[in-house]
């Protein structure tokens, strides 16, 4: 039988996924197989509104790639296919159906880093330590994160320092940098990020869905295709009748109906 090394927890709107593959929650082909599993299952669930994605135990969100498997890094093949794995992992991710809070907490390392900052509201705890160190073990980043979000994340400059010296950082530095919405205590980093969800399934879905289309794409995009889509998604988001429910509560002094995606 197949280790379960990903959960999954519907509270209402919002579904839960665990990372549990201690004690770091390593990232390896199987855990994140696992992982795109059950994003399959939110994706058929029409009362999702969210997703928070946390980790199991007290030592880490996820420390990177699990170096331990072998079949993973292994071959040039295999190593090849793992770095294809993570890239999916990531733009899925970010352009997913509905939008994913991570809860962080402990060591975020390599990958662990790349699948944090790719969500769309990040919570930290205030025990979290971050570090990009490919270097330092004789690899580069490669799932699509350190080489090409994390620069347009946070500038040229800051990305060469967080790469190149690959150093420990700590949470409040990480917020000062952009890539953490909030910092935590510890105890409280769950109930945080469940109130970030609970705060996005109040919203209309198919607002929210255009919104991080849009900023996905004008992530890699150039000026004249962002106003072009920005034009599409105002269209389509206009004609659905969410933006005729909305002004219509407000006027009514009542919380909105908004239907499903």
């Amino acid at each position: 039988m197949t280790q379960s090394l990903v959960r999954l927890e519907k509270k209402g709107a919002i579904s839960v996924i665990t990372l549990d593959n201690p004690p770091v929650n390593a990232a390896s082909s199987r855990l994140m197989n696992q992982l795109h599993e059950l994003l399959d299952e939110v994706e058929r669930d029409k009362e999702a509104r969210c997703v928070v994605l946390a980790a199991a135990g007290e030592k880490a969100f996820c420390a990177g790639g699990d170096l331990r498997e072998e079949g993973d890094f292994g071959t040039v093949d295999a190593s090849r296919a793992f770095r294809a794995l993570g890239r999916k992992t990531l733009n899925r991710l970010e352009i997913f159906k509905v939008p994913v809070v991570a809860a962080i907490h402990g060591y975020c390392i390599g990958g662990g880093t790349a699948i944090a900052w790719v969500c769309d509201i990040r919570i930290a705890a205030d025990d979290t330590v971050f570090r990009a160190g490919d270097a330092y073990i004789g690899m580069v980043p490669n799932w699509g994160m350190g080489l090409t979000r994390l620069p347009r994340y946070v500038g040229r400059n800051r990305a060469l320092d967080i790469l190149l010296l690959g150093e420990n950082f700590d949470a409040k530095t990480a917020h000062e940098l952009g890539l953490v919405t909030k910092v935590v205590k510890r105890a409280d980093l769950m109930k945080e990020a469940m109130a970030a969800a609970e705060r996005i399934a109040e919203a209309s879905p198919m607002a929210i869905r255009a919104m991080r289309e849009a900023i996905a794409h004008n992530m890699r995009a150039g000026w004249d295709d962002m106003v072009k889509l920005e034009t599409e998604v105002c269209e389509r988001v206009f004609a659905h009748p969410d933006a005729h429910e909305g002004p219509k509560a407000f006027s009514e002094k009542r919380k909105p109906k908004f239907g499903a995606l």
